[in-house]
Parts: structure tokens; sequence; C-alpha cells
């Protein structure tokens, strides 16, 4: 649960289906987490540099921008470079592995369950912290 986090952590969630997008929203919002969507990877980079999320959740198969484009997009630019990025696909190991070789921090089968969607973000935020007080 996002309740252990002193601020409500802000996500962007990219995906196209319309109807996929609305429910993950809806269930992470009440999850706790402030969620912003976009319907593809062209309007999630636009989203990227006004919202600054501290993680980011994505399709890989979308119009437009991909979610492996987004990825690589994502991790060139050095001010985005460490937000953690949760790919979601339907399409098996291959596409998982593309989104790791593109810079993808997880991966995960969709539709998964919520519970394993929320255990795999609030384990990345959590090595997030961890690295951001080691750091300082």
């Amino acid at each position: 649960m996002n309740g252990s986090y002193m601020k409500k952590v802000s996500l962007l969630l990219t995906e196209d289906n319309a109807d996929m997008r609305s429910l993950l929203k809806w269930l992470l919002e009440n999850e706790g987490f402030d969620v912003v969507t976009a319907e593809d990877g062209a309007v999630a980079l636009k989203f990227l540099h006004l919202l600054h999320p501290d993680i980011i959740l994505t399709d890989l198969m979308m119009p437009e921008v991909d979610g492996v484009e987004l990825i690589k997009s994502i991790r060139k630019n050095e001010e985005f470079a460490t937000i953690p990025i949760v790919a979601m696909t339907a399409y098996g190991n291959g596409y998982m592995t593309l989104a790791s070789e593109a810079g993808a921090t997880a991966s995960i089968r969709k539709p998964e369950d919520l519970d394993v969607l929320v255990t795999t973000i609030n384990g990345l935020l959590d090595i997030q912290i961890a690295g951001s007080v080691a750091a300082k």
C-alpha cells in the first residue's frame, strides 16, 4: 500500500486501451496513488515534462510512440533517467525482454493481479527511496 509514503506518489499511466486505462487508474487511485493517464507514448512524453512522476507504468504495444520507444526516450534524458518504469504486456516474454533491454525497471504481464502490480510499484519506490537516502 502507498500509505507508508510521506507524500502522495505520482504515477504516469500510459495505456492505449481506454477501458484498461480507466480500470487501472481507478484501482491505483484506490491504492492511494495520484494517477495521470496518457493514451500513448507521445502524450506521455509531453506529460513527463510537466509532471515529473515518481513512477511510470506503461503498456508496450501502442500507436504513435510505443512503450519500448517511450522507455528509450525517458532513459536518454538525464532529468528522467532514474524514474522507475514498469512495463506491461499481454504478449509474453519476448516483449518483456525488449522492455528490459530498453531500460524498464520491471515488467509484468497484463492483465495482472492488482496485488502483484501494487507490490511491484511499491517495491521499486522503496528501492528508489533507499537509494536517495544512501546518496545523501
